[in-house]
């Protein structure tokens, strides 16, 4: 993990910037598998399980994760851009983890159970910790010094002049699930598959997973060249998506297991 966050008053060069947003890349992929998760295990898109105001703010909140998820994907696209741009191979890791102070750090991967009880919570931790990573880059796109040049320059400013927010989830989730207990608004959770239909429809997500994955990794290198590639990831993420809606309607949540190193 590059760039020890305690030296955040330290200015970067240009390679610890690109080393930098290699791995925020890397954060970004697992902040897009985190707000599909969030969105599934929230019930998805079937809409309110009854006429009240509670079920609705549970429908709301999926939907809102929904809604991040694609903006997400938008900043991992971008990031991924200015990499290859700069002359770096495109990053499609997912990051295990990322530091939240000097001596803690908050766990990125599949969601566990506990972690959606404490859905807010954890959110709002992954907000200030990825939201502090991209602040400290700021400087680099900075008169008089900025360590980029033209375009690039003008493509990293794009990105870090700016720093992205990443509290919208959090205040999304806060806004709807306040004071709504975690067993009347987890409407999917990890668990083991019943029976032979579910263990197929868990595996197929993750074959539509792995795949997007593969195309973005293409799409990315060669983007230029590769002008069906945003099309093709489309289509692999539908096909995604509709799997993970048979999955919640089971009570499933998808597992998104990361791609081998």
């Amino acid at each position: 993990m590059p760039s020890d966050p305690d030296t955040a008053g330290v200015p970067l060069n240009r390679e610890q910037v690109l080393d930098e947003l290699d791995f925020l890349a890397s954060v970004e992929h697992s902040l897009c598998v985190e707000c599909l998760s969030v969105h599934c295990a929230l019930g998805h898109d079937l809409g309110p399980t009854d006429a009240g105001a509670t079920a609705q703010r549970v429908a709301d909140a999926a939907q809102a994760a929904a809604v991040i998820a694609q903006d997400e994907m938008r900043r991992l696209h971008n990031v991924n851009r200015a990499l290859v741009h700069a002359g770096r191979l495109p990053q499609l890791a997912r990051a295990s983890s990322i530091p939240l102070n000097s001596s803690s750090d908050v766990a990125l991967g599949p969601l566990s159970f506990e972690q959606l009880e404490r859905l807010v919570e954890r959110e709002r931790e992954l907000a200030l910790a990825v939201d502090a990573r991209y602040a400290r880059l700021r400087p680099a796109v900075a008169p008089p010094n900025p360590v980029f040049e033209g375009d690039l320059l003008a493509e990293m400013t794009g990105i870090l002049d700016q720093p992205p927010d990443h509290s919208q989830l959090p205040a999304a989730l806060q806004k709807g699930l306040e004071g709504i207990p975690p067993r009347v608004y987890l409407h999917a959770t990890p668990h083991e598959p019943s029976d032979e239909l579910e263990g197929t429809l868990l595996e197929l997500s993750d074959h539509f997973y792995r795949l997007l994955v593969e195309i973005l990794q293409s799409w990315f290198a060669h983007e230029d060249e590769f002008f069906g590639g945003r099309d093709q990831a489309i289509d692999a993420m539908n096909g995604l998506d509709t799997i993970n809606r048979l999955l919640v309607e089971r009570g499933l949540l998808p597992p998104f297991t990361p791609l081998a190193s």
